[in-house]
Parts: C-alpha cells; sequence; structure tokens
C-alpha cells in the first residue's frame, strides 16, 4: 500500500473517533447539567486521559440521563394549586358556594374551559 493510501485508511478511521471522542466531552462538560463538577471532572479526565477506552467506558457506565419535564415543574406553583383546591372544597362543603362556582374555578385552576 502507498504512503497516501496508509494516510487516507488512517484518516477514515482517526478522524471520525477524533469527533466522537470530542462529542463525549462537550456532552460531559456541556450538556450534562445533572452531574456535579466532580463527577464532569472525573468523566472528563477519564475520557481525554484514555481517550477511545475513557468514551466506551462512558458510553456503557455513565449514570443516566435525568427525566425530562419532571425538574420544569415549579413545586411552588404546584402547593399553590393543591392549596387553592382545598380552599375551594372547604368553601363548598360549607355551602358558601354552589356546586356551579366549585367546578368553574376548579376548571379555572387546573386551565381547562369552564363546564
Amino acid at each position: 500500500m502507498s504512503d497516501t493510501g496508509q494516510i487516507v485508511a488512517v484518516a477514515i478511521v482517526l478522524i471520525p473517533l477524533a469527533v466522537i471522542w470530542a462529542l463525549v466531552l462537550f456532552h460531559i462538560i456541556v450538556r450534562r447539567s445533572d452531574l456535579s463538577i466532580g463527577w464532569k471532572g472525573i468523566w472528563s479526565a477519564a475520557v481525554i486521559v484514555i481517550p477511545y477506552i475513557g468514551v466506551l467506558i462512558y458510553a456503557f457506565v455513565r449514570p443516566p440521563a435525568p427525566v425530562k419535564g419532571l425538574r420544569d415543574t415549579d413545586p411552588t406553583a404546584t402547593r399553590r394549586a393543591i392549596d387553592e383546591i382545598h380552599r375551594l372544597e372547604a368553601n363548598h362543603e360549607s355551602g358558601s358556594i354552589t356546586d356551579r362556582e366549585f367546578a368553574a374555578e376548579k376548571s379555572a385552576i387546573f386551565g381547562l374551559a369552564q363546564p
């Protein structure tokens, strides 16, 4: 095989591996906001010190990604809505609001169309 053929063969193998390595490092440092700084440092060091083996280890052993949507909820807003439902229920049971008013206000809290 000529020198040019060897260079092309090496480039075909090494360039994709280098891109994968860079993407994994980017993923660890930037995209994994759930990892602490310490864990990001450990995973980054593993990927940098033992480049391709570190990438494979990270691919198989990495911590699972957080479930989308769970941390997007506002616990204060949820607590406020629950408190408002309890207040409505107490007013409804005491008779200070009618069934229709109770249903309308409850629908408004949940963001639903009025019944």
